[in-house]
Order: structure tokens, then sequence, then C-alpha cells
């Protein structure tokens, strides 16, 4: 399994956060057509690509130098505002606290690069689902697909 074996529910968003958790950023990669990047691990379990925000960085700039590091995908978002916020604790006992971002992106598929993700693609939101690996993962895809049809309406 990936990283994150172990799974804990997330704390209320409005509560203390521990001093000890590390903090992340990912993106929910969409193309226009709807179709949401995913990477596979090299062990086997399916995830939005993400990783540790490095000092000085923003969420957001973080966010976005985990999607071109780990998937080769240039994105950008259109509404810093359409963000979410999951946290776990994973294989190693380290809590972990990600923000994600809403992300749009015109490439068609991923240049991967990284050993760690040899597999990746753009899936239909259903198929997504189905590979996500995680529950608050799959959980999270169908609060972000909401905001993407949301802002899919708005710029129509």
């Amino acid at each position: 399994m990936a990283e994150r074996d172990t799974p804990t529910p997330a704390p209320d968003a409005a509560g203390p956060v521990a001093t000890d958790e590390v903090a992340g950023a990912g993106g929910v990669v969409f193309r226009p057509s709807g179709e949401v990047l995913l990477l596979g691990h090299r062990e086997g379990s399916w995830v939005f690509p993400k990783g540790h925000v490095d000092p000085g960085e923003s969420p957001l700039e973080a966010a976005l130098r985990e999607v071109a590091e780990e998937a080769g995908v240039r994105a950008h978002c259109p509404d810093e505002t359409q963000r979410d916020e999951t946290r776990y604790v994973n294989a190693r006992g380290q809590a972990r606290r990600i923000t994600w971002f809403l992300l749009l992106t015109d490439d068609r598929a991923p240049a991967l690069r990284e050993a760690l993700f040899p597999r990746g693609g753009f899936f239909t939101p259903e198929a997504a689902g189905a590979k996500l690996s995680f529950p608050e993962d799959r959980a999270l895809l169908g609060r972000m697909l909401r905001r993407f049809e949301a802002l899919r309406r708005e710029a129509r």
C-alpha cells in the first residue's frame, strides 16, 4: 500500500490542529471534459497528486508544484477559494493535514516522471471514483466534482 495505509477520521475543521501535524497540499485536477487526474502508486494505490509544503511556499504553490513534479501536468487554479482539506495518519504514524485545490489543465495526458507513480491518467469521475483507494479521496472527489460543475455552469 501507499504511505496512507491507515486513514483516520478528520477532526472538525474548526477544531484544534495538532502541533505535530505535517502540512501538505495537492490538486484535484480536471480537464475541460470533466475527466480527473489520478496517479497509480508503485505499491498499487490510486491517489490524487500531493506532497509537502516547502518552507516559504503557500499551499497553492505547493499543490501546483506537486502536480507538475509527480504528473508532469501544467495546471492552474481558477479560484483559490475552491479548496478542501483532509486529515489522516499515515502508515508511519505521522499526522497529515492536506489542503486540496481544484485545478484545471488542458494537458491531454500526464508525463509521469517519478518512479513512485509509474501509472496515471485522466479518468471519468465514475471511473476515478472506482479506482481511488481511500474513502476520504472518493468523498473529496465528490465535493470537488460539484465545485467543478458549478464553475463550468458559471462560465457559460
